[in-house]
């Protein structure tokens, strides 16, 4: 069992190992700290797993994911992030992953995510996200207005609440200028925001930041 681990802190890819080589001790594990490295890895070898933290320092968890599943269809993904459940869980979810855990879950569910992904082959839900699609389903429309985004979109917002200039925000999705103030109006629609300060104070309340 071979698995990749991909996250720009040590500490964070030591102790998944860690976790891992406990519930699988013949698995190994592979650990790069960015994108590329990610991308590199990927071309040339296989992985059972791949592990991919959604805030990394030259790409954005959405805009790696969707790579990946473009090109490796098959490629089992967990996401492992500290952003909370109701931002980015869903969308992902639906690009296929096969779980998503905060990196404040214990390590109980840690193991338990590994096994039913790794052992069983299900995607695995935790309680939280349970409990978001059952408010969704109550409500009859998701209750967090982020959830409106596309996955463009969510990502040039998490970019765009990291302070990232348009400018910046073209050279690391290889996209005009033009086209991401075109994103950030459809953003600002969608959230029903009509300044940069009301939409960062959104973005701060919804746990985007």
């Amino acid at each position: 069992m071979n698995i990749l681990i991909v996250d720009d802190h040590d500490v964070i890819r030591q102790s998944l190992a860690l976790i891992i080589k406990a519930e699988f001790p013949k698995a190994t594990c592979d650990k790069v700290e960015n994108a590329e490295s990610c991308i590199n890895i990927l071309k040339k070898e296989k992985f059972d797993l791949l592990i991919l933290d959604m805030n990394l320092p030259d790409m954005d968890g959405i805009t790696l994911t969707e790579w990946i599943r473009d090109r490796y269809p098959e490629q089992m993904i967990l996401i492992f992030s500290m952003n909370p459940t109701g931002i980015f869980a869903k969308k992902l979810y639906q690009m296929g992953v096969m779980g998503y855990l905060n990196k404040q879950s214990n390590m109980g569910e840690i193991t338990k995510a590994l096994r039913v992904i790794l052992t069983e082959k299900k995607q695995y839900m935790n309680e939280e996200f349970k409990s978001i699609l059952a408010q969704d389903f109550l409500n009859n429309s998701p209750a967090n207005p982020i959830e409106k985004l596309s996955k463009r979109e969510l990502s040039i917002a998490q970019l765009l609440a990291q302070g990232k200039t348009n400018e910046d925000i073209a050279n690391q999705l290889n996209i005009e200028t033009s086209t991401i103030r075109t994103y950030k109006a459809r953003i600002f629609q969608k959230l029903e925001v009509s300044s940069f300060h009301e939409f960062l104070a959104k973005a701060s309340l919804y746990k985007l930041i």
